[in-house]
């Protein structure tokens, strides 16, 4: 079962939704992702996280363009425990089987949020 997220922030980048162990990040259609974007996620991450342990699924629901390394999602998220992207294309496919050489923790595509989720919910737990 999907629970509903416990805290959402959204930013005028990104709509961020927490869960107990795993956050979803949904950018806003048409930003350019920043490594100062990265930055200010990575804070909300920490202060609601704390010092525990998390997964990452991005939901790339939106069109939108980056201007980052991909190494910065492991380097802003040491306590990160898996990575998952929520694809719409087969071109945002691509680019996440691009991503996945500099994730550094147990990465996986989907093509629903549900089946991340479920995913992620087996990852994250200890």
């Amino acid at each position: 079962m999907i629970n509903l997220p416990t805290e959402l922030i959204e930013l005028d980048f990104v709509k961020i939704e927490f869960y107990e162990s795993y956050m979803v990040t949904t950018p806003i259609e048409g930003i350019t992702l920043t490594e100062e974007n990265v930055a200010q996620i990575q804070s909300y991450a920490s202060a609601f996280y704390k010092d525990e342990c998390f997964g990452y699924i991005s939901y790339r629901l939106n069109d939108y363009s980056k201007n980052i390394s991909p190494k910065s999602y492991t380097r802003q998220f040491p306590k990160l425990l898996a990575f998952a992207i929520v694809y719409k294309t087969e071109i945002s496919l691509d680019i996440a089987n691009f991503e996945k050489f500099f994730i550094k923790v147990p990465f996986k595509t989907f093509k629903n949020l549900n089946s991340a989720k479920e995913w992620m919910l087996k990852e994250t737990q200890l």
